[in-house]
């Protein structure tokens, strides 16, 4: 072991003579050292940016995900973090090194001692044995042994440990070792003892909920061998051309060989009748207080809008005086009461949303109430899933997007038809024409539109993938002249072009529709409620203790809530001026939520939190009455409720009408158009929401039940549940890595029937994860492949 010298006590003398071998280790070690400070700098500062911890087995992934653009936004903290280990290493260095040292020279001396007395003892040589010893031997013309006589040595310190000293550095060391033999076999102590510099390498790659899933008791045969996967219907309506290029992704004349016969080993779609997990509602009649405005002619839907509110969680949509935010926002100003100017601004964040969804906010009395603008509004929504581009395909798709990580819906077949392909079938019928006054007979012009970039994680490919053929971008607006651009300064260009920018391109929108006669869907994402919650101007304070940083996130955030509130304004002022107001349907969800004011989540990258899953959900129309569905819902019910909307409004001309009545009972979700049932001959309504990035975990809950359980999908993610009617902010999740010491917990701080529940959700999800991989023919073993299992 070379000696340890602090860069002052370092001489030309002092320096050893380093053999290519040992300048080699130095080497790698120096490069090591700085690998393991820097993981750990980056374990550090991401906690501090995001309130999350890093799972170093997906790390090879995270680059993808926007959320790696936030994580960015931490490397000063990175920096301060590995300058602080550098210092407090030059510092220890020398006291662990002879720390060190001591324990290896003492772990030397027991194995010396404990060899010399195992070893025989071998006889002396002989000493009348000798060898002549060559006349060269004596030849010295080299000085240096002169020298070597002449230089005096300082004999080495002998350093010897004392006995007591050996006996307490073994018997710590035993010890230890003896633990290490004899821990339980349980996954989080595998997890926790694992060292740092390899977890980015160690453990299974893909650990469903199967795996560990199958040590539970019960048995449910509904479940065993069954698959939702058939063949879809070959209605009379669907297009039959010699080109299968011009079938839509869903159509079985899609996949035809030479012999003009459908492939049938390629071909399986979605059929709810084989769905095990399936409860229909279209036999319930229409909800009574929509009945006779919907069947009296008096709500026409000849356009439909569709937004999804980029990370808006439910309770600040419209935003309450009882929200755990509100709460927050008083604690920070230490028990004093709120300024007069912010509780202003606060009660006025969300008036537009307030109009809209009809919620009472508790900031106003008696008739200062804005008069609700008419609609349904889901108070207990959830996302079908938390990455933005996940819950998109969910929304227009009416299908659970992929339980894998990123974003690979694009490369695989859609198992259901999106609402962009269902429009584009109704366009081919004979009868739509864009000539006549009878609008219910116009064709139809889906677009998809966002002022920021369309490129992300190979969005330019699953837009066009989902349906739509006109799509608009910041790409696109920008190589198209900016026509409405204003002149933006760095950091305006920098986050991309604001929302209100698009007003003017909806207005022309709106004036083309007139113009030829057709009809609107329009998809539109907003973007300035994703961190790091950019507006344009100046930002209001919204919170006390402004040197908080986790503070100083929640102002910005509730800034942009105030921006997003007014944009939503404004394009109800866009189909007032047009004079579609009452014939137009708007439809708003939430993409994903936020956890920033519970944990300090700024994103929903990897977290299970029950905020990044509950979004606002509505449809609005001003000719409709208000009322709230207090039921459980999930974003893939969006789909059928429009279609049903469509048919039952007389929305649309007789072909169109019976294609779709041939299409809403293929979908998974219910229509909340109706009485949703939650539980029938003892089988529960279960609803799964895949979470950001999409491989890590699925959420799931049953809208018979308060629980709520995440199903962790590789080894080192925890399974968690919740009871979220008694703890609707998750201050006391259950957590465990074994899902079976997860139930003993559950059933003896919740009670037997929530462990009932666990037990059956975990079967569900055995099921399910593998049925989501069938339904999408994803192979895990292939996962970039577009073709996927044979079914």
């Amino acid at each position: 072991m070379l000696p340890y010298l602090r860069p002052s006590e370092v001489t030309d003398a002092s320096l050893p003579s380093l053999e290519p071998h040992l300048l080699l280790a130095a080497v790698v070690a120096v490069l090591f050292s700085l690998g393991i400070s820097g993981m750990t700098a980056a374990n550090i500062s991401f906690y501090v940016q995001t309130g999350l911890e890093i799972y170093w087995r997906r790390s090879k992934t995270f680059h993808k995900d926007v959320s790696a653009k936030t994580v960015l936004g931490g490397l000063f903290v990175a920096f301060l973090v590995e300058g602080l280990i550098m210092v407090g290493a030059y510092f220890a260095t020398p006291y662990l090194y002879r720390a060190t040292d001591a324990l290896l020279q003492i772990w030397a001396s027991v194995f010396s001692a404990a060899f010399s007395r195992c070893r025989r003892k071998k006889p002396l040589p002989d000493p009348e044995v000798y060898e002549e010893i060559a006349i060269d031997d004596y030849e010295d013309s080299d000085s240096d042994s002169v020298a070597l006589l002449d230089t005096p040595r300082v004999p080495p310190v002998q350093t010897t440990h004392s006995l007591l000293k050996r006996a307490i550095v073994v018997l710590c060391s035993s010890v230890v070792i003896l633990l290490s033999l004899v821990r339980p076999q349980d996954t989080a102590y595998r997890y926790l003892s694992e060292s740092l510099p390899f977890a980015p390498f160690g453990g299974p790659k893909y650990r469903p909920a199967h795996v560990t899933a199958a040590t539970l008791p019960g048995y449910f045969p509904l479940l065993k061998d069954h698959s939702a996967l058939d063949h879809f219907p070959k209605f009379d309506w669907l297009p039959v051309d010699e080109s299968t290029g011009k079938f839509p992704d869903w159509s079985p004349f899609r996949y035809l060989d030479f012999n003009r016969t459908i492939l049938e080993s390629k071909y399986a779609h979605y059929n709810p009748s084989k769905d095990p997990l399936h409860i229909p509602n279209l036999q319930n009649n229409i909800l009574e207080p929509l009945r006779d405005a919907l069947h009296n002619g008096s709500v026409k839907i000849k356009h439909v809008i569709l937004v999804k509110l980029e990370s808006t969680r439910q309770d600040i949509w419209p935003f309450r005086s009882d929200s755990f935010m509100m709460d927050l926002i008083d604690k920070s100003y230490n028990n004093d009461s709120i300024p007069e100017d912010v509780m202003a601004r606060l009660s006025n964040l969300t008036p537009t949303a307030e109009r809209l969804t009809g919620f009472e906010t508790g900031f106003r009395k008696g008739e200062e109430h804005p008069k609700p603008y008419g609609g349904i509004s889901a108070s207990k929504a959830y996302t079908s899933g938390t990455y933005t581009l996940k819950s998109i395909t969910g929304t227009v798709c009416g299908a659970n997007p992929m339980a894998v990580e990123n974003q690979l819906e694009y490369m695989h077949d859609i198992y259901q038809p999106c609402l962009p392909q269902i429009f584009e079938a109704l366009n081919h019928q004979p009868n739509t024409t864009a000539e006549g006054d009878d609008w219910t007979s116009w064709p139809w012009h889906t677009m998809w539109m966002q002022s920021h970039y369309g490129t992300w994680d190979k969005q330019e490919r699953l837009t066009p993938h989902l349906g739509y053929k006109d799509i608009m971008t910041r790409e696109s607006i920008n190589d198209n002249g900016r026509k409405y651009i204003p002149e933006e300064n760095e950091e305006e260009t920098h986050h991309g072009h604001e929302d209100k920018v698009l007003r003017n391109y909806i207005r022309d929108l709106f004036a083309d529709a007139k113009k030829n006669n057709t009809r609107l869907f329009l998809s539109h994402l907003t973007h300035n409620t994703h961190t790091p919650y950019f507006i344009p101007g100046e930002y209001e304070e919204m919170m006390g203790d402004a040197d908080s940083g986790l503070n100083q996130k929640i102002s910005r955030h509730l800034n942009t809530m105030h921006y997003q509130d007014q944009w939503i304004a404004e394009i109800l002022e866009v189909l007032e001026e047009a004079g579609v107001a009452d014939e137009t349907l708007l439809i708003m969800a939430g993409d994903h939520g936020l956890s920033l004011p519970n944990d300090g989540g700024i994103t929903a990258w990897h977290d299970p939190h029950v905020a990044s899953f509950h979004v606002p959900l509505f449809f609005s129309h001003p000719k409709m009455p208000q009322i709230e569905v207090d039921s459980p819902v999930l974003s893939t019910q969006i789909l059928p409720t429009l279609l049903d909307l469509l048919i039952e409004t007389g929305s649309m001309d007789e072909q169109s009408t019976k294609i779709l009545n041939d299409l809403l009972p293929l979908y998974e979700g219910q229509s909340m158009l109706r009485p949703l049932i939650t539980e029938q001959d003892g089988k529960q309504e279960w609803h799964f929401s895949t979470m950001n990035p999409g491989g890590t975990w699925v959420s799931m809950r049953s809208a018979a039940q308060p629980y709520r359980l995440v199903v962790p999908l590789v080894a080192d993610a925890p399974w968690r549940f919740t009871n979220v009617v008694e703890d609707p902010f998750e201050l006391s999740p259950q957590e465990d890595l074994d899902v079976v010491t997860l139930v003993d917990v559950v059933q003896n701080t919740a009670g037997v029937a929530a462990a009932k529940w666990l037990n059956e959700a975990a079967h569900v999800a055995q099921w399910w994860i593998l049925e989501n991989r069938r339904r999408w023919k994803y192979d895990p073993e292939n996962p970039e492949s577009p073709n996927g299992l044979i079914i």
